[in-house]
């Protein structure tokens, strides 16, 4: 793939942009993991002493509130560190981490989404360099809240699919239509919708986005060349 100078140093600009921020998302989990993760077992730990010293009395409610509240708070901890951090993503791979984030958001986000592989994509997987599967997990994410956020769609759908040198990845949802000022909300750098992070994020890998209105559907077109 002939690239010019440019264009090269441009893309390896966001793509160290992109590590910044992740290595932040890393940390940030770190921290979420290990201390809060702590302090929550603690509590935990304190709340079911009470309840065990109650025995043959009646049992202290706010220490059985106390448990289930930090259980709650254990799982919504999960669910963070999943978005932070996905940790299926590195042990075993992005179609994995994909399914997760599926059943992730359909638990969080009561959207119903369906993953399709094609082209021998799962072979391809295995060549594929980590920051772009990183790239694509990320994509995926953001279109997916971004349907549900502002578009208030149920349904959506996930295509992977390898065509020759180039991965394509298809994202549509049954949400609201994208409006006229599509155009102008990409060039933003705060767009509230996130398309412009996710614009940013496919050039730094040399590829090409597009966002239509197809029938019912609002659909996000990504291609990665994979010889970049």
């Amino acid at each position: 793939m002939n690239v010019d100078k440019q264009t090269q140093r441009d893309s390896q600009e966001l793509r160290q942009n992109f590590e910044m921020l992740e290595q932040e998302r890393r940390e940030i989990a770190y921290a979420l993991h290990n201390e809060m993760g702590q302090q929550l077992t603690a509590i935990r730990t304190a709340a079911q002493l009470m309840i065990r010293q109650s025995e043959g009395r009646q049992t202290h409610p706010v220490a059985q509130t106390i448990v289930e509240l930090t259980d709650g708070m254990f799982t919504q901890m999960h669910h963070m560190l999943q978005r932070l951090r996905p940790s299926t993503l590195d042990k075993l791979g992005l179609i994995a981490a994909l399914e997760d984030l599926v059943l992730l958001n359909h638990e969080q986000l009561q959207l119903t989404t369906s993953l399709e592989l094609d082209g021998d994509v799962e072979t391809t997987e295995q060549s594929m360099k980590a920051d772009l599967e990183l790239a694509i997990y990320r994509i995926v994410q953001e279109a997916l809240t971004n349907a549900v956020r502002h578009g208030q769609a149920k349904m959506a759908k996930v295509l992977l699919r390898k065509d020759g040198n180039r991965l394509k990845l298809e994202v549509s949802n049954n949400g609201q239509a994208l409006d006229a000022a599509l155009d102008s909300l990409l060039q933003r750098k705060r767009s509230s919708v996130g398309l412009f992070g996710i614009k940013q994020r496919v050039q730094a890998w040399g590829g090409e986005i597009h966002f239509e209105n197809a029938g019912q559907q609002v659909v996000l077109t990504c291609l990665f060349p994979l010889d970049f």
